[in-house]
């Protein structure tokens, strides 16, 4: 039905006393308005990666014995991992951990980490630049394991993300 046409069907109805002038009113408006929603389809650049998992994610803790020995306690998780910078890694099923690190601001979350297929850093800063998204990679050997170099960036919030290879478990 075109609109102008759902508009006469509006009035007449008004006409005939089938609706109030305030329901004209709210009619009129929404046959009138028009919004749109960004579509994820309609994006004019590819998406940089798919997310295939939720890798882990890294808490800023006080004391990463004590934390350990908290989630081991509490929910049975075993350490998996201890990288160079002085943190640990907890497993958390056969894709994903939780780390613990001792960093600024102790009782929040530095990082989380979304797994991808053909992980290669540099070519995925590449791609974030396309999105308007500046990208660190840290090619530091203290602050990785067998993950290789690391991609962060952060999103619109300012949380920190990074990338990995799905299936990387520290």
């Amino acid at each position: 039905m075109s609109k102008l046409v759902e508009i006469e069907n509006l009035v007449d109805r008004f006409e005939q006393k089938k609706m109030t002038r305030r329901e004209l009113v709210a009619s009129l408006i929404a046959a009138t308005s028009v919004v749109t929603m960004p579509s994820l389809s309609a994006q004019s650049v590819a998406p940089v990666a798919i997310g295939r998992s939720m890798n882990h994610v890294s808490l800023s803790v006080n004391d990463v014995n004590s934390s350990a020995d908290f989630y081991n306690r509490v929910l049975g998780m075993e350490i998996i991992s201890r990288p160079a910078n002085g943190g640990l890694n907890m497993g958390l099923g056969n894709e994903s951990f939780l780390g613990l690190y001792n960093l600024p601001n102790p009782g929040g979350m530095h990082h989380m980490c979304i797994g991808v297929d053909d992980y290669n850093p540099d070519a995925l800063a590449e791609k974030l630049l396309d999105h308007g998204i500046n990208a660190d990679v840290n090619r530091d050997p203290a602050n990785r394991t067998s993950g290789g170099d690391q991609l962060y960036f952060d999103d619109p919030d300012g949380i920190r993300v990074q990338l990995a290879q799905h299936g990387y478990l520290g």
